[in-house]
């Protein structure tokens, strides 16, 4: 290109920049690449965690099914099977302060510590194939004998004190109701360490849930099945041999990340959190399908597919992306659309744009020739979906009415925007197919029917009257597509005042504006929405907005957890990824897609080298690398340094046939490029960045956060122990209390005094002796106690708020190990914010004969929940359950002194508190 023709198109793609003048010290066309060296730094010992709620996942390479980690440390094992650990003598649990990490940053190997007993202890947990696998080295990357793997777990004992301590380790399975506990002991000296290693295989099959019960929100369920558990699965193994598959964890891992490609950039968090986001990708996809979870949204949905799909590729996992597009044609259906998610329309251009991309990226001009048949269908049933509207509707010309997840709205009556934008985008990339394969005739009449369709769109907003484009055409919904205006490709001009206008409401308006610098997402309660955040923040970078690009990059990066999980939505007021879907494959895809763009970003024709870095990421003594990037027009490679006298460095590319018309460099105002050495030749266009108004880091935004940040965790509970109860309790020393003269309700009649409710009955409730996780309780059989049979509380909702009780009192006698409450669920618990320091909805007084006394509040979300919804509560176990009930388990530690009773308690707040049976532990 002339100088003339570059500058031409600089002014017109990113007229915010200034093109640096001729004459640069030092700027020359020599090679200067080099091998990339090593650049992990060592993990803090400490790192700061968003979450209430971080699980991981442990796994392999596209096996279908992965091991979820608990915040409290649990593997869920895909059979259902979860393993504990308990520590010590008194088998204390994981504390939920437990903070889990990566090993090196990122490798897929759980670490965390405990102290329990003056012994410390240090846990690891990995996967590998299964140890007798011949092929065992194919077999960590592809399940070539089968989906089985093994998981393992190592724990290192040390003694800190300078007398003997005994060090112990509870191994507990749980599968069903059956539990499977043993227990190990050493005595240490002082400063002596001891090392245990387990193996715990999973054969392949993910099975059915033993009965229809469902885990708890933490994964925790214990429920009626057949004691199926085979404890010889459970296999205590020499050291070495843990040591060596946890070498090799570790060098394949290694292997893995260095075939693709390598970034480095002077922020620990980030580098750090981008190969976590490659090996979340990596485990998320199985066989090559592109799923969004392990253990949750365990399938594809194309929206987010499309976008994992360019993170492998952008990433340098060739093969990944190549076994991931494939998958899609999968999903096209006889009338030509694309679809995962019944009746939602965004798939099919999402869909489009992927195959485009993927074409795009690595020029592979015979898969684009295979594909574009589908593609035409899908172009094809555009064209015909969106004439189903009257030519006089406000609609025509658009696609018909659908259900929008994403937008919340479900009752398929709302036109959305977002698909219309997406199968917009959709016809411009098969356009675009047509014209490279010479398919002239097609090329103008997917040209002709974009224009029709872009014109059509320019109607519907027009009719809405509103600046921004709204999430639905009927300006209804919470916002999701709509805001995919520039991002991936530019369906309109970046200063488009409808872009503008759209930008500004979400950060501004939308919910109060952005929350936590990032976006708001209100459908079924507020929240905030980082990975959706991710699209508007591209949008800004596009745009110019580097402060507002910048803000949402770190704030993206502080809502991941110390192990760089990244959620779906977020509910800041407690800090807990929703439902617990965390690791989400999409939310990591989505971080490595803005931190790749904020490096290396394609724009049409032109290639911009560090459009969105902070200024400090070169400053004097720090560097930005990348080796092998893959891009729409070849590879490239590069290092900038920052020095005293300003920035040097090289550029190293290799093009697929002419490469971009421009390469631009755009470094930070003031820093005077005065060395680079590179290939590019007349393509390259250094350029100055204008300066961001304030100083953008990722430590700068946690201390912004923790300056008004919500506790992470509510205060610890006193006296209340984790389940299930370890060591078991001995059936022959529990004694069920009598709770027979103070029942007042029956829970197949009227549970909560209102009769006829429906299906709100305890319907299918066992009654006399029932065994519940283990513990033998007596649940009162109405028809023998004059039609009485559950203790439930006052609630001034309750058109029997003037009979029941405020509070009951259970005599007691003698002294117990452990006392185990069966209920702990509410009825008329909607929205109660509790009472009391506790925010508590009731409570359990334990009273001993001395006077002294325990407490155990019952808390909505924590130790008790809505007996007719899904088991949320995070400190209980739902032991039994029906349709639409459950029943929840407490197990508390008493004193070694005589009881005399308990005192079951309403606090006067709307929910009405419900007590089944009581068991005593002597």
């Amino acid at each position: 290109m002339t100088a003339a023709a570059v500058g031409a198109l600089f002014t017109c793609l990113i007229p915010w920049l200034s093109v640096l003048g001729p004459g640069l010290a030092g700027f020359g066309g020599g090679s200067g690449l080099g091998t990339c060296r090593e650049c992990m730094a060592k993990e803090p010992e400490v790192p700061f965690e968003y979450f209430r709620n971080p699980w991981q996942v442990i796994g392999l390479k596209d096996y279908s099914h992965g091991t979820r980690v608990s915040p409290d440390g649990r593997l869920i094992l895909p059979d259902h099977r979860q393993v504990i650990l308990r520590f010590g003598p008194e088998a204390a649990a994981i504390p939920r302060s437990t903070i889990l990490t990566l090993e090196e940053g990122w490798l897929p190997i759980v670490r965390f510590r405990v102290t329990a007993g003056g012994i410390e202890y240090q846990v690891r947990y990995w996967a590998t194939p299964l140890p007798e696998l011949g092929e065992w080295q194919e077999a960590f990357a592809w399940p070539v004998a089968g989906e089985g793997f093994a998981n393992w777990i190592e724990v290192t004992a040390t003694n800190p004190a300078s007398s003997l301590q005994d060090a112990v380790i509870w191994l507990a399975v749980l599968k069903g109701e059956h539990l499977y506990v043993k227990n190990s002991g050493r005595e240490l000296r002082p400063g002596q360490s001891f090392v245990w290693v387990w193996r715990i295989d999973y054969h392949g099959n993910s099975g059915t849930p033993l009965s229809t019960q469902n885990p708890g929100p933490n994964g925790s369920a214990i429920s009626a099945g057949k004691p199926d558990l085979r404890p010889e699965e459970i296999s205590e193994v020499p050291v070495d041999v843990g040591k060596l598959w946890l070498e090799r964890t570790r060098t394949f891992w290694k292997e893995l990340l260095a075939s693709g490609t390598q970034v480095e950039v002077p922020c620990e968090k980030a580098t750090l959190a981008l190969r976590a986001a490659h090996v979340c990708q990596l485990i998320a996809f199985d066989r090559g399908e592109p799923h969004a979870g392990e253990g949750f949204y365990d399938e594809l949905y194309i929206r987010d597919g499309a976008y994992q799909i360019l993170h492998v590729l952008e990433a340098g996992f060739l093969d990944s992306a190549a076994k991931g597009i494939e998958s899609f044609l999968r999903h096209q259906r006889a009338d030509g659309r694309f679809e995962t998610q019944t009746g939602q329309l965004d798939a099919n251009g999402q869909a489009l744009w992927a195959l485009w991309k993927y074409y795009r990226m690595t020029g592979d001009v015979e898969f684009l020739r295979r594909v574009y048949p589908a593609m035409s269908r899908a172009a094809q049933w555009i064209t015909q979906a969106r004439r189903l509207e009257p030519a006089d509707s406000p609609f025509a010309g658009l696609l018909p009415a659908a259900v929008a997840d994403g937008e919340y709205l479900w009752d398929g009556k709302h036109h959305i925007v977002g698909y219309d934008f997406w199968n917009l985008r959709g016809l411009l990339c098969v356009r675009e197919a047509a014209v490279t394969l010479g398919l002239k005739e097609d090329a103008q009449r997917w040209q002709a029917e974009a224009e029709d369709y872009r014109q059509a769109i320019d109607r519907a907003w027009k009719h809405t009257g509103l600046p921004y484009f709204p999430p639905s055409w009927e300006k209804a919904g919470t916002p999701w597509g709509n805001t995919e205006t520039l991002w991936p490709t530019e369906l309109f001009d970046p200063q488009d005042p409808r872009v503008t206008a759209t930008i500004r409401h979400l950060r501004e308006e939308y919910g109060g504006g952005y929350l936590e610098g990032t976006i708001r997402w209100i459908g079924h309660r507020a929240a905030i929405h980082p990975y959706m955040g991710a699209y508007t923040a591209l949008a800004s970078l596009r745009r110019g907005e580097l402060d507002d690009f910048l803000s949402d990059f770190f704030w993206y990066l502080l809502h991941s957890s110390a192990s760089h999980a990244f959620p779906e939505g977020v509910y800041p007021e407690t800090r807990t990824a929703w439902n617990n879907t965390i690791p989400h494959a999409l939310g990591a895809a989505n971080y490595a897609i803005l931190l790749r763009h904020m490096l290396v970003d394609e724009r049409h024709e032109v290639l911009l080298l560090l459009p969105g870095i902070p200024p400090e990421w070169l400053a004097e003594a720090r560097s930005v690398r990348v080796t092998g990037a893959l891009t729409e027009f070849g590879c490239i490679s590069f290092e900038l340094k920052g020095t005293e006298e300003g920035i040097s460095g090289w550029i190293q590319a290799n093009w697929r046939k002419a490469g971009p018309k421009a390469v631009i460099l755009a470094v930070p105002q003031g820093k005077p490029l005065i060395h680079l050495e590179h290939n590019l030749g007349d393509k390259l266009v250094p350029v100055f960045n204008p300066a961001p108004k304030r100083t953008w880091s990722y430590e700068k935004v946690l201390a912004e956060y923790q300056a008004a940040a919500p506790p992470r965790l509510p205060p610890e509970i006193p006296h209340l122990l984790a389940l299930p109860a370890i060591p078991p309790p001995e059936v022959d020393r529990c004694e069920p209390v009598d709770l027979r003269p103070i029942a007042n309700t029956d829970p197949f009649t009227a549970p909560f005094g209102v009769p006829r409710p429906g299906k709100y009955l305890f319907t299918g409730l066992p009654v006399g002796r029932v065994t519940a996780a283990g513990v033998p309780f007596d649940i009162i059989d109405p028809a023998t106690n004059e039609g009485r049979g559950l203790v439930v509380l006052h609630s001034p909702q309750a058109s029997t708020a003037n009979t029941f009780p405020k509070e009951v009192e259970i005599p007691v006698e003698g002294t117990a190990r452990r006392i185990f409450f069966l209920g702990n669920v509410a009825g008329w618990t909607s929205r109660d914010p509790g009472a009391g320091p506790w925010s508590a909805i009731a409570e359990y007084k334990i009273v001993y004969a001395d006077g002294t006394e325990q407490v155990i509040p019952l808390i909505l979300g924590r130790t008790a929940d809505d007996w007719a919804g899904s088991p949320t509560a995070e400190e209980t176990i739902p032991v039994l359950r029906g349709t639409p009930w459950h029943l929840n388990l407490l197990v508390v530690k008493t004193h070694a002194k005589p009881l005399k009773k308990i005192v079951f308690r309403d606090l006067g707040t709307p929910s009405a508190p419900l007590l089944a049976a009581i068991t005593v532990e002597r």
